[in-house]
């Protein structure tokens, strides 16, 4: 949190810190790298959300809040998943409408 109170979020680098720190020697590549870390990223996320609950399911885990914790992690990290696909559709989609 600031000083006024308000939470000034953790940002894409602290997020996904292997992800935002990616170079390429080309734009292409470097897309292409930077779209299949962050799915596998979030593909982990998903995965780590699938064992919590089951852990819970099963007894293993009595802690539930770190299940919902790790349940949000994995949805809004989907979220954002979808949503940057979205705008590189649309970036993309502008690109072809372009007259050349």
């Amino acid at each position: 949190m600031d000083i006024n109170g308000i939470g000034s979020g953790i940002g894409l680098n602290a997020a996904f810190p292997e992800v935002a720190g990616a170079k390429s020697t080309s734009p292409v590549e470097g897309a292409g790298k930077f779209f299949s870390e962050l799915v596998s990223k979030v593909n982990d996320m998903q995965t780590q959300s699938d064992q919590a609950i089951q852990g819970l399911a099963t007894g293993e885990n009595t802690n539930l809040h770190e299940v919902m914790i790790s349940m949000e992690k994995a949805s809004i990290s989907l979220q954002f998943l979808s949503q940057v696909r979205n705008k590189a559709v649309e970036a993309y989609q502008e690109v072809m409408r372009m007259q050349v």
